[in-house]
């Protein structure tokens, strides 16, 4: 089982306070880690010595938390994946198209899980593989993956992506917003489209270069949808190359031309602003003209 120890200096507003008011403040743990937490020995600590949560803490005392990870589940692969970044808590990939993140019925290996689980084995590791973000199979680029609970807790919903993209044509106006809910109408089929009744999406885009029947574009997304670039994108007549699920034509590419080229998270532990670039793959460098 792995562990992750965190120790935290209690600050003075923080005098006199229940250990469970610091653990769900300061120390951004969810209830579920909490709760996992009082079950481990040594999973919290005031001074070195066991505690409850309602215990009361001082200023300057050092409350430590242990997090206990279950043992990784999926099966090594020796496909190479790039590691753009890794530390104790987090490792970012440079996750290549063909590759689906996770395992799902009838895929139970070569996924950029049962690549984590290879290579959390080979550093002596054992993590859950906790994914803050998918891409689909067949689009490229970095991939987030927290290394245990309370890093996956502080890093959801607050990891920023930036894509590039190819589209058919050019998009009218050349940048924009476009904020339209996407929702699924028939669960067997895996096309999403705008509907009334959607989950909330917003894409922000900026047209960079204009190609003889394409052009590629600078997509950021402000929430995270299935599909979400490639339904907004052909939303307004601009499907990706090489999307054949959303009218894309394939001359070009044979696979969506679609790239997470950089993400950004504040560190779930010291704070400290990370951006990670991941390099554009060689189908999609082609395209881009090297002189703009």
């Amino acid at each position: 089982m792995g562990k992750r120890r965190l120790d935290f200096v209690i600050p003075p507003e923080y005098d006199g306070r229940k250990a469970i008011h610091f653990l769900r403040g300061p120390a951004q743990c969810s209830y579920t880690l909490v709760r996992s937490l009082k079950t481990f020995e040594d999973g919290i600590l005031l001074n070195g010595t066991r505690i409850r949560t309602i215990d009361r803490l001082h200023t300057g005392d050092c409350l430590s938390i242990t997090i206990c990870d279950a043992p990784q589940t999926f099966e090594p692969c020796e496909i190479p994946v790039e590691i753009l970044y890794e530390d104790s808590d987090v490792i970012v990939y440079n996750k290549p198209a063909a590759m689906a993140c996770h395992p799902v019925r009838g895929l139970r290996q070569g996924t950029l899980a049962n690549v984590f689980a290879r290579d959390c084995a080979a550093n002596g590791e054992s993590c859950a593989c906790r994914l803050v973000g998918r891409l689909d199979r067949d689009t490229s680029g970095a991939v987030v993956i927290a290394k245990n609970a309370r890093a996956a807790a502080v890093l959801t919903g607050h990891v920023e992506k930036q894509y590039i993209a190819l589209v058919t044509g050019m998009p009218n106006p050349k940048h924009g917003v476009i904020d339209a809910p996407i929702g699924q109408p028939d669960r067997k089929n895996p096309r999403r489209m705008i509907v009334a009744n959607g989950k909330p999406a917003v894409t922000e885009y900026e047209t960079q270069i204009r190609c003889e029947g394409y052009s590629v574009v600078h997509c950021v997304l402000r929430t995270g949808r299935t599909h979400q670039i490639r339904v907004h994108m052909a939303s307004i007549g601009c499907p990706l190359l090489g999307d054949t699920l959303y009218g894309g034509e394939t001359e070009r590419i044979e696979r969506q031309a679609l790239h997470c080229m950089q993400a950004s998270f504040i560190h779930p532990v010291d704070k400290r602003l990370c951006i990670v670039h991941a390099p554009i793959p060689k189908d999609m460098q082609k395209l881009i003209p090297l002189n703009q």
